[in-house]
């Protein structure tokens, strides 16, 4: 074996990636960005919960409230929200809470006259996750608060009559859900998550090194001289390729809801109509990018920048407003952050039309500017 050999060749593929300026960016400032966002979404993001209640409002309940308030975990953990009743469903709706606790407004005149009371329990639901968490915390502290009432009961504490039998004071009911239900999973509420991410990903690695074949091997311009006009050629590409792309969107979909079984709220039809236009934006944006790239290796390169920054920002793990507020605007560009919001509105919310209308418009924004881009790039391919 020759050393020199050995090194002359290591020298030349030293000296190619050297000369290649984006593979030099892959290598050593792409790692640094993504562990950069990383760090700042795991420093700066809040996994605390909020608990709203509804306190009693007659004779006694400054006790109960007390009461409480010493038996809730720390702010860290969690956060506890006051609301009346009338605000329960509108709470929860907008994201304010992810669970609440309703007790009577004369719970504690009905703990003095031994009426053995109920405390509801509604929780959001849209996580299973969350959902399961609330409900085991909630249903912990109101057990805790029984066994305080009771104890007081017993020894007479606080005017409170002798709890009867050493039971419980009052009955917990059984969990309400606003979406979904305790029969959804964590697969459950994932599964539009990935509805959306496969339909970017592979749909834009399936345009991206298609369009740049046609390119490299000369298509385009074999192309050029048929009876096309600059204006059909584009169109033409763009047609071919969303296509497939709709296809397989569609399978994706299909495969999701009755192979997998997955649970689901709203109309399948709006599903697919949020992957269309995610579809359509993800053809062109592979159309667009594939221009400036010579083999498939370059393609590549373009993934960590145009989708793991997209994994870490979209609200796929960590909810867009917990993210940090330098980074929220970022997450207000990118489309995942829109159709994720918008399949699990529809999935795991039953959100109508009208309910998702602004991520629809957000995505039809999205897949026009990319049309455009696409377009203008390809016609400079041609020209």
């Amino acid at each position: 074996m020759s050393f020199n050999r050995v090194m002359a060749l290591a020298a030349r593929i030293i000296q190619q990636v050297l000369r290649d300026k984006r593979t030099l960016a892959l290598i050593f400032l792409v790692p640094l960005l993504i562990m950069t966002l990383l760090y700042l979404v795991l420093t700066n993001t809040s996994s605390a919960r909020t608990l709203a209640i509804v306190y009693p409002t007659g004779t006694g309940s400054e006790r109960i409230k007390a009461l409480v308030d010493t038996l809730l975990p720390g702010k860290d953990k969690l956060r506890t929200l006051s609301i009346s009743s009338s605000e329960v469903d509108s709470t929860l709706k907008q994201g304010n809470a992810d669970a609440v606790v309703i007790f009577p407004a004369d719970f504690a005149q009905q703990i003095i006259n031994n009426q053995n009371p109920s405390v509801q329990i509604k929780l959001e639901g849209s996580d299973p996750a969350v959902a399961s968490a609330m409900s085991d915390l909630t249903q912990s502290f109101t057990h805790q608060l029984g066994i305080a009432l009771a104890a007081e009961q017993s020894q007479g504490g606080q005017g409170i009559s002798q709890v009867i039998g050493g039971s419980l004071p009052f009955t917990v009911g059984v969990p309400h859900y606003l979406y979904g239900g305790a029969q959804y999973t964590f697969n459950d509420s994932i599964a539009p998550v990935f509805i959306g991410i496969f339909s970017f990903f592979f749909v834009f690695i399936l345009t991206s090194v298609a369009f740049l074949r046609e390119r490299s091997q000369g298509t385009i311009e074999r192309v050029m001289v048929s009876p096309l006009t600059r204006v059909e050629l584009v169109i033409g590409y763009i047609c071919g390729f969303t296509l497939f792309a709709l296809v397989q969107s569609l399978l994706i979909l299909l495969f999701v809801i009755f192979a997998l079984r997955v649970h689901y709220s709203g109309n399948l039809a709006l599903v697919f109509l949020v992957s269309v236009l995610l579809t359509i934006g993800s053809v062109n944006l592979g159309i667009f990018l594939s221009t400036f790239a010579q083999n498939e290796f370059q393609i590549v390169q373009f993934i960590p920048l145009v989708f793991g920054v997209q994994i870490f920002l979209s609200g796929i793990f960590w909810p867009v407003a917990q993210l940090p507020g330098v980074l929220r605007p970022l997450s207000y560009i990118m489309p995942l952050t829109y159709a994720n919001d918008a399949l699990r509105g529809v999935m795991l919310k039953g959100a109508d039309f009208i309910g998702i209308i602004g991520q629809l418009g957000a995505l039809v924004l999205f897949a026009l500017v990319m049309v455009l881009l696409s377009a203008t790039t390809m016609k400079r391919q041609i020209a």
